[in-house]
């Protein structure tokens, strides 16, 4: 069987949790590491969000400086991860694509480890839900995504022990209300749950960790062998650990950053919209109308994952100059993207994104 390193990491904060990912990633990539699969813990409130968010509209970060949360834009797909250093632990793997050729197929495996792990831990009814998320009855207890960095696979998440304290962040994050009312709930820790929750017990860390091991090795047919931080790995180290705290990581998807001057251009006949379209993900478009009606400039973002990057940048600017009320022309653009073989965005139709821009020009 493949033997891969496990390494097990208690206490870490923000930048860490970046820096560890994007460690192995690169090191992949010089040949110097081997897969591994990180469990860790954490020393300090944070969050993190998806690399395709817009920061303003997941949290209000100034307020999150205020309470010395730490806010880091994880190099993969998904929505906002709120850690809590008393309940939540990390899980997460860096491996050759070649071992998950397909990306369904990562998602069905892994969604299966993570349920028998908390299976180990007592949750009985704990189920996998395609694609992502694992559930028990119909709350959920973890959600996890997949992106493609080179020839890696990296997939992160949050094993819940205890429930999450929602009160600490809840005038930092955004909440969905949209969310709330799909379900006529009031409070999002309804919609969650945890090993505590569920089995009136916390786990050691002792026992996480035996749960997960177990289970990965199980699913997957490997063999994880304890270890650290390689020599070779620790300058890559320092250097996403700066990264991860760096300006243009954190507003690489970010409204205001993107729109700066909105209130000149206002006046000079600019117009500002927005549009939302959510399905099983949340797409979101922003557009700069120039006084004629034409996309000055836009930008998508939202809790999908796509590979790769570059596409979706191509899109917006091929976009730049179109009337988004010619619906054809928009589609036409849309659907060169989505026509492309190597363009992968589960979830997430060319329809989805077509909306998003018909939607908001309709706001005009």
């Amino acid at each position: 069987s493949d033997k891969w390193r496990l390494i097990w990491a208690p206490a870490l904060d923000g930048p860490d949790i970046v820096a560890y990912t994007m460690t192995a990633v690169e090191g992949k990539l010089l040949g110097v590491s081997p897969n591994t699969f990180l469990l860790s813990g954490f020393s300090k409130y944070s969050i993190s969000i998806g690399r395709y968010q817009d920061l303003d509209l997941a949290i209000d970060y100034e307020r999150a400086k205020e309470k010395d949360i730490d806010v880091v834009r994880r190099p993969i797909g998904g929505g906002v991860i709120l850690i809590d250093p008393v309940g939540s632990r990390g899980l997460g793997l860096t491996v050759d694509r070649d071992f998950f050729p397909k990306l369904d197929d990562a998602f069905r495996k892994v969604g299966e480890a993570i349920t028998e792990g908390y299976k180990k831990l007592g949750v009985r009814n704990a189920w996998y839900k395609f694609a992502g998320d694992v559930m028990v009855g119909d709350r959920k207890i973890t959600g996890f995504g997949f992106t493609e960095i080179e020839k890696t696979v990296v997939m992160q998440c949050i094993i819940s022990l205890k429930d999450l304290d929602f009160k600490y962040f809840s005038d930092v994050v955004q909440l969905h209300p949209e969310k709330l009312r799909d379900k006529r709930i009031k409070d999002l820790s309804e919609l969650m749950t945890s090993v505590e929750a569920e089995t009136g017990r916390l786990p050691s860390n002792g026992e996480f960790k035996k749960a997960f091991v177990e289970s990965f090795q199980n699913v997957l047919g490997i063999e994880l062998e304890e270890g650290g931080i390689l020599d070779a790995e620790r300058e890559i180290y320092q250097k996403w650990r700066g990264y991860a705290t760096s300006p243009e990581n954190r507003f690489a998807f970010s409204s205001m950053a993107r729109f700066p001057k909105l209130k000149d251009l206002l006046n000079k006949g600019y117009k500002f919209v927005f549009a939302k379209n959510k399905r099983d993900r949340e797409l979101v478009v922003h557009i700069l109308l120039d006084p004629e009606g034409k996309i000055e400039d836009l930008m998508f973002s939202g809790d999908f994952y796509c590979r790769p990057e570059s596409y979706l940048k191509e899109l917006e600017n091929s976009l730049k100059g179109v009337d988004p009320q010619n619906e054809w022309e928009v589609k036409s653009k849309v659907e060169q993207i989505f026509e492309r073989p190597d363009w992968e965005i589960p979830l997430v139709e060319a329809e989805d994104f077509i909306k998003a821009i018909v939607e908001a020009a309709r706001r005009v």
